[in-house]
Protein backbone atom coordinates (compact mmCIF):
# COMPACT_ATOMS: atom_id res chain seq x y z
CA UNK A 1 0.00 0.00 0.00
CA UNK A 2 1.11 3.08 -0.58
CA UNK A 3 1.23 5.19 1.87
CA UNK A 4 2.69 9.52 2.50
CA UNK A 5 4.50 9.88 5.44
CA UNK A 6 1.79 12.13 6.70
CA UNK A 7 -0.72 9.65 6.35
CA UNK A 8 1.02 7.00 8.39
CA UNK A 9 0.78 5.57 11.92
CA UNK A 10 2.88 3.21 13.74
CA UNK A 11 0.32 3.52 16.39
CA UNK A 12 -0.08 -0.36 17.04
CA UNK A 13 -3.37 0.33 19.55
CA UNK A 14 -4.53 2.93 17.08
CA UNK A 15 -4.48 0.27 14.06
CA UNK A 16 -5.99 -2.52 16.81
CA UNK A 17 -8.79 -0.71 17.99
CA UNK A 18 -9.44 0.01 14.02
CA UNK A 19 -9.25 -3.73 13.27
CA UNK A 20 -11.94 -4.29 15.98
CA UNK A 21 -13.93 -1.84 14.87
CA UNK A 22 -14.10 -2.43 11.61
CA UNK A 23 -13.76 -6.39 12.07
CA UNK A 24 -15.42 -7.45 8.51
CA UNK A 25 -12.40 -7.66 5.84
CA UNK A 26 -11.01 -8.32 2.58
CA UNK A 27 -8.98 -11.59 2.25
CA UNK A 28 -6.35 -11.84 -0.69
CA UNK A 29 -4.43 -14.93 -0.91
CA UNK A 30 -0.70 -14.81 -1.67
CA UNK A 31 -1.59 -15.42 -5.58
CA UNK A 32 -3.77 -12.69 -5.86
CA UNK A 33 -6.64 -14.30 -7.86
CA UNK A 34 -8.90 -15.21 -4.84
CA UNK A 35 -10.72 -11.94 -2.31
CA UNK A 36 -12.89 -12.90 -0.60
CA UNK A 37 -14.89 -11.01 2.59
CA UNK A 38 -14.68 -12.43 6.20
CA UNK A 39 -15.85 -11.16 9.77
CA UNK A 40 -12.57 -11.52 11.52
CA UNK A 41 -11.34 -11.95 15.37
CA UNK A 42 -8.45 -10.62 16.84
CA UNK A 43 -6.08 -12.06 19.47
CA UNK A 44 -2.81 -11.97 20.99
CA UNK A 45 -0.04 -14.34 21.67
CA UNK A 46 2.91 -14.07 23.11
CA UNK A 47 3.22 -10.41 21.76
CA UNK A 48 2.02 -11.47 18.32
CA UNK A 49 -1.52 -10.32 16.56
CA UNK A 50 -3.60 -13.07 15.21
CA UNK A 51 -6.43 -12.89 12.95
CA UNK A 52 -9.15 -15.74 12.53
CA UNK A 53 -11.76 -16.37 10.10
CA UNK A 54 -13.59 -19.02 8.73
CA UNK A 55 -14.93 -20.13 5.18
CA UNK A 56 -17.29 -22.10 3.62
CA UNK A 57 -15.84 -25.88 2.76
CA UNK A 58 -17.24 -25.33 -0.36
CA UNK A 59 -14.91 -21.83 -0.96
CA UNK A 60 -11.28 -22.99 -2.87
CA UNK A 61 -9.90 -20.10 -1.26
CA UNK A 62 -9.37 -22.24 2.08
CA UNK A 63 -6.87 -24.83 0.05
CA UNK A 64 -4.54 -21.46 -1.06
CA UNK A 65 -4.83 -20.50 2.74
CA UNK A 66 -2.07 -23.18 4.29
CA UNK A 67 1.16 -22.22 5.41
CA UNK A 68 1.47 -19.47 2.74
CA UNK A 69 1.37 -15.63 3.17
CA UNK A 70 -2.14 -13.60 2.31
CA UNK A 71 -3.04 -10.25 3.10
CA UNK A 72 -5.86 -8.84 4.87
CA UNK A 73 -7.49 -5.77 4.24
CA UNK A 74 -9.58 -3.63 6.82
CA UNK A 75 -11.41 0.18 5.76
CA UNK A 76 -13.15 2.63 8.12
CA UNK A 77 -14.81 6.20 7.08
CA UNK A 78 -14.19 7.76 4.22
CA UNK A 79 -15.69 10.72 2.38
CA UNK A 80 -15.03 13.49 -0.38
CA UNK A 81 -13.58 16.88 0.73
CA UNK A 82 -14.42 19.73 -1.66
CA UNK A 83 -12.38 22.25 -2.22
CA UNK A 84 -14.79 24.74 -0.67
CA UNK A 85 -13.65 23.08 2.70
CA UNK A 86 -10.28 24.72 2.90
CA UNK A 87 -9.60 28.94 3.59
CA UNK A 88 -7.27 28.67 0.93
CA UNK A 89 -8.80 29.00 -2.66
CA UNK A 90 -6.43 27.28 -4.41
CA UNK A 91 -7.28 23.74 -4.03
CA UNK A 92 -8.71 20.66 -5.68
CA UNK A 93 -11.15 17.90 -4.50
CA UNK A 94 -9.61 15.00 -2.72
CA UNK A 95 -11.04 11.91 -0.48
CA UNK A 96 -9.87 11.04 2.97
CA UNK A 97 -9.78 7.74 3.97
CA UNK A 98 -8.95 4.99 6.34
CA UNK A 99 -7.46 1.88 6.08
CA UNK A 100 -5.17 -1.01 7.37
CA UNK A 101 -3.30 -4.04 5.72
CA UNK A 102 -2.35 -6.82 7.41
CA UNK A 103 0.21 -9.43 6.24
CA UNK A 104 -0.14 -12.69 7.30
CA UNK A 105 1.06 -16.12 7.26
CA UNK A 106 -2.00 -18.38 7.47
CA UNK A 107 -2.70 -22.01 8.48
CA UNK A 108 -5.56 -24.15 8.85
CA UNK A 109 -7.12 -25.26 11.94
CA UNK A 110 -7.99 -28.85 12.39
CA UNK A 111 -8.91 -28.90 16.49
CA UNK A 112 -12.84 -30.11 16.86
CA UNK A 113 -12.49 -28.35 20.38
CA UNK A 114 -10.42 -25.38 18.99
CA UNK A 115 -13.18 -24.96 16.65
CA UNK A 116 -15.79 -24.52 19.02
CA UNK A 117 -14.42 -22.19 21.17
CA UNK A 118 -13.51 -20.10 18.16
CA UNK A 119 -17.00 -20.05 16.76
CA UNK A 120 -18.51 -19.18 20.45
CA UNK A 121 -15.84 -16.24 20.96
CA UNK A 122 -16.74 -15.09 16.92
CA UNK A 123 -20.76 -15.49 17.96
CA UNK A 124 -20.02 -13.32 21.70
CA UNK A 125 -17.87 -10.72 20.13
CA UNK A 126 -20.35 -10.21 17.25
CA UNK A 127 -23.60 -10.01 19.79
CA UNK A 128 -22.07 -7.31 21.78
CA UNK A 129 -21.37 -5.38 19.05
CA UNK A 130 -24.84 -5.62 17.61
CA UNK A 131 -26.01 -5.24 20.86
CA UNK A 132 -27.94 -8.57 21.13
CA UNK A 133 -27.69 -11.79 23.28
CA UNK A 134 -28.36 -15.50 21.44
CA UNK A 135 -27.34 -17.54 23.37
CA UNK A 136 -24.98 -20.00 21.39
CA UNK A 137 -26.59 -22.95 22.45
CA UNK A 138 -27.53 -25.29 19.66
CA UNK A 139 -28.31 -29.35 19.13
CA UNK A 140 -25.38 -31.53 18.78
CA UNK A 141 -25.83 -33.11 15.52
CA UNK A 142 -26.93 -29.67 14.19
CA UNK A 143 -23.31 -28.26 15.18
CA UNK A 144 -21.64 -31.05 13.62
CA UNK A 145 -23.08 -30.19 10.65
CA UNK A 146 -22.46 -26.66 10.93
CA UNK A 147 -18.91 -27.33 11.74
CA UNK A 148 -18.24 -29.70 9.28
CA UNK A 149 -19.39 -26.95 6.82
CA UNK A 150 -16.41 -24.65 7.54
CA UNK A 151 -12.76 -24.40 7.91
CA UNK A 152 -11.40 -21.97 10.18
CA UNK A 153 -7.60 -20.18 9.89
CA UNK A 154 -5.33 -19.12 12.12
CA UNK A 155 -3.58 -15.41 10.38
CA UNK A 156 -0.20 -14.70 12.11
CA UNK A 157 0.36 -11.09 11.11
CA UNK A 158 3.76 -10.26 10.65
CA UNK A 159 3.30 -6.58 9.09
CA UNK A 160 0.49 -4.13 9.74
CA UNK A 161 0.37 -1.18 7.47
CA UNK A 162 -1.44 1.56 9.06
CA UNK A 163 -3.25 4.61 6.31
CA UNK A 164 -5.10 7.08 7.70
CA UNK A 165 -5.27 9.84 4.98
CA UNK A 166 -6.85 12.71 6.71
CA UNK A 167 -5.86 15.59 5.37
CA UNK A 168 -2.90 16.53 7.45
CA UNK A 169 -0.51 17.66 4.95
CA UNK A 170 -2.77 20.85 4.58
CA UNK A 171 -2.15 23.91 6.47
CA UNK A 172 -3.63 24.46 9.77
CA UNK A 173 -5.77 26.68 9.04
CA UNK A 174 -7.64 24.49 6.57
CA UNK A 175 -7.76 21.66 8.47
CA UNK A 176 -9.46 22.98 11.33
CA UNK A 177 -11.73 24.32 9.24
CA UNK A 178 -12.64 20.71 7.59
CA UNK A 179 -12.72 19.58 11.66
CA UNK A 180 -15.56 22.70 12.05
CA UNK A 181 -17.39 21.18 9.07
CA UNK A 182 -17.09 17.72 9.87
CA UNK A 183 -18.48 18.95 13.26
CA UNK A 184 -21.33 20.16 12.27
CA UNK A 185 -21.95 16.79 10.35
CA UNK A 186 -24.76 14.21 11.74
CA UNK A 187 -24.06 11.19 9.56
CA UNK A 188 -22.50 8.27 12.05
CA UNK A 189 -19.35 8.28 9.26
CA UNK A 190 -18.63 12.26 9.56
CA UNK A 191 -18.24 11.86 13.27
CA UNK A 192 -15.83 8.65 13.13
CA UNK A 193 -14.15 10.56 10.55
CA UNK A 194 -13.63 13.00 12.89
CA UNK A 195 -12.97 10.98 15.44
CA UNK A 196 -10.00 9.81 13.33
CA UNK A 197 -8.94 13.02 12.40
CA UNK A 198 -8.62 14.04 15.91
CA UNK A 199 -6.48 10.96 16.56
CA UNK A 200 -3.65 11.59 13.72
CA UNK A 201 -3.88 15.48 14.37
CA UNK A 202 -0.59 17.00 13.22
CA UNK A 203 -1.10 20.27 15.17
CA UNK A 204 -1.57 19.36 18.46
Amino acid sequence: MYIPKYASTNNEELIKSFILKHSFGTLISSKGKNANHYPFLLSEEDGKIILWTHLARNNPQWQELNSQQCLVIFTGPHRYISPTYYLNELNVPTWSYTAVHASCNSKIISDDNLERELMKKMVSFYENKNGTEWAYDLPEDFHQKLLKAIVWVRLEVFSLEGKFKLSQNREQADYENILQILSGKSGDNDKELLEYMQLTNPFK
